[in-house]
């Protein structure tokens, strides 16, 4: 049987749960304020698994979206020259241009009318990048239609697991930012890892070839679920490095956003210039 996102097989870190954590399971909600819509919530808790969980009752953002937002507050508070709380009040217009790889979700909603936002999702390899499917831009992450150096900011939450050749991905992904350009991700992470764990690759046929018994996370375009490839590890920071990126890991923590619980790793990649 194939195992569910709630039935994780990489180990995530066991630790003590704080007073705010604890009281929070127990009621299954969190007052707080929403850095994705602005907006002061009730954050509701579904599941043990607080990555994903602890929903915005107003914008129905999880944990996971609220810690790339909060990078992203940040990294906008500094190109602007102003404090961006969150990102109901990013400017419409006057933004880096920004690149998120996924065109639904909340970070979505609150983006879309920022002038140099563009946004995709993958609907399989018999489209082309590049091309629209129901109106929205189909692009391959490891065969972007993008110009080089076109992108300030590249956004991804749990997008490069689900890919066969994620480096290849990220490749593509630092071609298309400008010098000095950042990619903000989630991904999931093994801790005390060294090397990163393959869950499947493409053999010489293009088929899939399971490596260990099918792990798929949920998906608001597939009902059946995304198949993972990797879930990566220490690996992915040195073979980023080899590609010419420095990445900087963040590990987050503010129940007043409802960023709590274990897993809260972000990285933040930035192009840098290759050496030689």
């Amino acid at each position: 049987m194939a195992r569910r996102r709630n039935q994780q097989v990489y180990p995530i870190p066991v630790r003590h749960r704080s007073l705010v954590e604890r009281l929070a399971c127990k009621f299954k909600r969190l007052p707080g304020r929403c850095n994705v819509c602005g907006r002061y919530s009730r954050f509701k808790i579904g599941s043990e698994n607080l990555r994903e969980s602890v929903h915005c009752s107003r914008c129905g953002s999880s944990n996971r979206q609220r810690q790339l937002a909060a990078r992203l507050c940040h990294y906008l508070s500094l190109v602007l020259d102003r404090r961006v709380h969150d990102l109901a009040s990013v400017p419409r217009s006057g933004c880096p241009r920004i690149y998120n790889t996924e065109a639904q979700g909340a970070i979505h909603e609150q983006l879309r009318g920022c002038a140099g936002y563009y946004c995709s999702e993958y609907f399989g390899p018999e489209h082309d990048s590049g091309s629209g499917v129901d109106g929205v831009r189909h692009e391959d992450l490891e065969r972007l239609s993008l110009p080089d150096a076109s992108f300030d900011l590249v956004l991804s939450s749990d997008v490069f697991e689900h890919i066969p050749h994620p480096y290849k991905a990220h490749e593509e992904v630092r071609r298309v930012l400008k010098p000095g350009g950042r990619h903000i991700f989630t991904v999931p992470f093994a801790y005390g890892g060294f090397r990163d764990i393959r869950f499947a690759e493409l053999g010489e046929d293009g088929q899939i070839v399971h490596l260990r018994e099918p792990e798929y996370h949920g998906d608001p375009l597939r009902p059946e679920g995304v198949l993972v490839f990797t879930v990566f590890s220490l690996e992915m920071l040195c073979r980023l490095d080899e590609i010419g990126f420095r990445t900087v890991l963040h590990e987050l923590y503010s129940p007043w956003h409802g960023i709590l619980g274990a897993g809260t790793l972000l990285f933040e990649a930035i192009r840098v210039p290759h050496s030689g």
